[in-house]
């Protein structure tokens, strides 16, 4: 898949991959706007990434382009 949704916390990465950027996006929105203040600001990155391969096992599967990002 190639839509991927980043979440890094204490140094912790997390991610989440979609087929389709609209998929992507409405995860994303879902999951930002259920933190509380608190736990958004204790997100290092939070953002919404199209990868440049569809590779799960890629080297550069976190390459690509940020489509959205939370702050």
């Amino acid at each position: 898949m190639r839509f991927l949704v980043i979440d890094v916390k204490n140094g912790d990465s997390f991610e989440k991959a979609f087929a389709t950027r609209e998929e992507a996006i409405a995860y994303a929105d879902r999951e930002w706007k259920s933190l509380t203040e608190y736990d958004k600001k204790q997100r290092e990155e939070f953002y919404v990434l199209e990868s440049v391969t569809d590779d799960e096992e890629a080297e550069n599967r976190f390459d690509g382009d940020v489509i959205k990002e939370y702050k």
